[in-house]
């Protein structure tokens, strides 16, 4: 397929997605778009053979397909099963289906399979699909796959001003993505059965937890949560104030199991298995990724993290942007066909397709003018983070408000160090029992997580570290991002022939 051919129905598609999502146009718009574009080919590409007029024809049936897919997802959207309940006091029966989010003050457990008492009648018509967020002390804990009754007020969540932003955050429509529409907050909870949830999720968290538990009894705080939270995402324990340091700093990145630290678990992993033929080399890497994706929670974040890991892999791997740019635009077109609300309400998915947009198409464009940094390894982490930088500061204004003014630099002095933690923290987790090697290794790892750590602390206490509640438009936003484009695809060969 030309490549004008397939970027512009993709593209297009997403653009219908985006269009419907914000304006509401109907069945009805997308009917039309159809009939235009069925119109367009049949009338005209006939005729004159225009290879022109079947991209226009294209683009219109790829809108059609995105309004058509949002209505679609709309109709299959279980938001009013609940709603004759909200604001009554309702006891409800449930299974926690994903891994409780434990935060310093409360923990946030999802419900499935939700079934609300009626009296003395248990309601179970409703959608299976329907979730609730509940919000509970952080004692007792609670486990994936506990059955559970809570009893309390049922609410709809409702849109907030952002303490870092500049404008109101849409909460709610960032829980609908994941088909979350109603809350309960300090219900009372009971727990009626444990394990009634996947039993391969159930033995993987609990793995997850024994790791954990390693890590914690070998390495003190806060060093300890930063390594769970940079090898298994495990992030709670690090107070906010510490986070908010690395979020100053525009780090934050690595204390999230994001595309990065899943890109170091790959490279890794490929350095482990040097030995090996390349076509093995990379297919092991990329089944090692996913069943450490799967070991972490699986969630949809991490998922979509890690495709975008292996599409970076890939590039690297085809050695050809174009090949490596359909990948990603593939990718990134499945996710939002899956699941069309991730792309005006996922910021986590926006980031990650923005860097790694970075990765594909800028990276080769400026690494030559980088090449007075000898070594190799830090060209590739000054390179990419300049490019990926450059990529997501527009939307970091537009959804926060704020930036970052000594990011670039703080990442280069913390990222080459995240791979050793890494790799030093996973052995800790697996030996952390052993004696004397566990303490070793215990040693090794807080020498780097403690650097790590000292060093965002310094680079937040520089003098206008960030800047804050910067007002930044959609229109700003739009403009900025057509300004990039234009620039990379209009000097990309003369910058590369440079």
């Amino acid at each position: 397929m030309r490549a004008e051919y397939f970027f512009g129905f993709i593209i297009s598609f997403i653009v219908g997605i985006a269009m419907e999502s914000i304006l509401n146009f109907g069945y009805s718009f997308a009917v039309l778009c159809a009939f235009v574009s069925i119109f367009v080919y049949l009338t005209v590409e006939v005729r004159s053979q225009s290879k022109k007029v079947l991209l226009v024809s294209l683009v219109l049936l790829g809108v059609a397909f995105g309004v058509f897919r949002v209505n679609v997802s709309q109709v299959n959207t279980p938001e009013h099963s609940l709603t004759n309940l909200v604001g009554r006091v309702t006891e409800i029966n449930g299974i926690i289906i994903d891994e409780p989010d434990v935060r310093e003050e409360y923990t946030n457990i999802i419900l499935g399979s939700v079934e609300p008492r009626l009296g003395r009648e248990i309601n179970s018509t409703l959608n299976e699909k329907m979730l609730i967020l509940v919000r509970v002390p952080v004692y007792p804990e609670f486990k994936y796959g506990d059955n559970v009754s809570v009893i309390g007020k049922i609410t709809i969540p409702r849109n907030f001003q952002s303490e870092e932003g500049v404008r109101a955050f849409d909460y709610k429509s960032y829980l609908a993505k994941d088909d979350i529409h109603y809350q309960m907050y300090f219900p009372k909870i009971s727990i009626l059965a444990h394990n009634k949830g996947n039993i391969l999720r159930e033995k993987l968290f609990y793995f997850k937890a024994w790791l954990i538990e390693n890590i914690s009894t070998s390495i003190p705080e806060p060093e300890s949560s930063l390594a769970s939270g940079i090898t298994l995402g495990a992030k709670q324990s690090l107070g906010e104030e510490l986070i908010q340091k690395f979020r100053e700093t525009g780090v934050a990145h690595i204390v999230v199991l994001s595309g990065y630290n899943i890109a170091v678990v790959v490279g890794i992993i490929s350095r482990l298995i040097m030995f090996m033929p390349f076509t093995i080399r990379l297919i092991m890497s990329a089944l090692g990724i996913i069943l450490f994706a799967v070991m972490v929670g699986g969630g949809t974040t991490v998922v979509r993290a890690t495709f975008m890991a292996l599409v970076v892999i890939l590039a690297r791997v085809l050695g050809r942007e174009g090949d490596a740019l359909r990948v990603l635009v593939l990718v990134g077109g499945l996710m939002v066909f899956m699941n069309p609300m991730i792309f005006l309400h996922d910021v986590s998915f926006q980031l990650s397709f923005l860097a790694t947009l970075a990765i594909v198409i800028f990276v080769p464009v400026i690494e030559k003018y980088f090449m007075f940094v000898s070594s190799r390894t830090l060209r590739e982490i000054v390179v990419t983070t300049f490019a990926t930088q450059i990529f997501v500061l527009p939307l970091i204004l537009y959804h926060m408000g704020s930036v970052s003014l000594i990011g670039f630099v703080a990442n280069i002095f913390i990222l080459p160090v995240v791979p050793l933690a890494m790799l030093a923290v996973a052995f800790v987790a697996v030996l952390g029992w052993v004696p004397l090697a566990g303490s070793v290794l215990a040693f090794s790892a807080y020498i780097l997580l403690s650097y790590m750590i000292i060093a965002v602390e310094f680079f937040a206490r520089v003098p206008f570290a960030s800047l804050k509640n910067i007002p930044f438009s959609l229109l700003m936003l739009a403009i900025l991002y057509a300004f990039l484009g234009y620039f990379i695809f209009r000097f990309r060969s003369r910058l590369l022939d440079y």
